[in-house]
């Protein structure tokens, strides 16, 4: 018997695929729920030279809850085969992985079995194990794109909270106009009236002065325009640029009543 064979090659090659891509879209998934996004190569936990294994990466993001127990567990079972297959040289067939797991660990694996067939078919167990892979990518992807829609939801609440504002300076600038002209057409021969019309043209000078101030008009620029501030709403630690820009939503601030 050839040592390739005796080794069983083929399928420690085929469970160590699997695991390869499993650590990379996990390590992924957690970049991205800890908002480092482009940057990993300058982490020290993330990149390739990176500290924290892939059994802490998988019980971090059980702890921060993306992760739900059964699905933690599926993680667990695919990494428990892979330990075996690679790191003992007398487990080359599942036959033999079987007999050196616990009852609670050869249980789970079951469930991926296909109907009526058995834990010591090894065709079978071969089959069930890329069922077990493909399930764990599938909820990678699914993690994902929650992850990504909760952050598009945060934009399009500050998108809305945007156009609320500015609905409700047009509504005042509105106001201010209306009432402006309506003091200037009113009968200001009349000595009551023409006092009651130049005391609301100076409030309304006051409040104009008071929209048009440096110190207020650029208070969402100032914030918006910030990427620090930015990376904070959304949890950013590195790497997202121009997520969001002030000039896409901003209005002209100045208010003129009489134009």
């Amino acid at each position: 018997m050839s040592m390739e064979k005796q080794l069983n090659i083929k399928l420690r090659s085929r469970i160590l695929e699997y695991s390869l891509f499993i650590e990379s879209s996990i390590n992924d998934l957690l970049l991205l729920n800890l908002g480092i996004y482009d940057e990993k190569e300058k982490t020290k936990l993330f990149s390739n030279k990176g500290k924290i294994s892939f059994q802490n990466k998988m019980d971090l993001l059980y702890d921060i809850e993306v992760l739900s127990k059964e699905e933690n567990s599926d993680f667990e079972l695919l990494m428990n085969i892979r330990n075996k297959f690679m790191h003992d040289i007398e487990c080359d067939s599942f036959h033999i992985l079987f007999n050196q797991l616990d009852n609670g660990i050869v249980n789970r694996f079951k469930k991926f079995l296909l109907d009526g067939q058995l834990i010591s078919n090894e065709e079978a167990c071969k089959d069930a194990c890329d069922k077990l892979f493909k399930k764990n990518i599938e909820t990678i992807e699914n993690k994902i794109e929650i992850t990504k829609a909760i952050q598009e939801k945060k934009y399009k609440l500050f998108q809305v909270q945007n156009e609320q504002i500015i609905y409700y300076i047009d509504v005042v600038h509105e106001l201010i106009g209306n009432i402006s002209i309506a003091a200037e057409n009113s009968e200001l021969k009349n000595p009551k009236v023409a006092v009651l019309g130049e005391e609301i043209l100076h409030i309304l000078e006051e409040t104009i002065v008071k929209l048009n101030a440096e110190s207020q008009k650029d208070i969402y620029e100032e914030f918006f325009n910030s990427k620090n501030n930015i990376n904070a709403i959304f949890g950013i630690k590195r790497g997202l640029k121009n997520l969001l820009k002030w000039s896409d939503y901003k209005r002209p601030n100045t208010i003129n009543p009489k134009n």
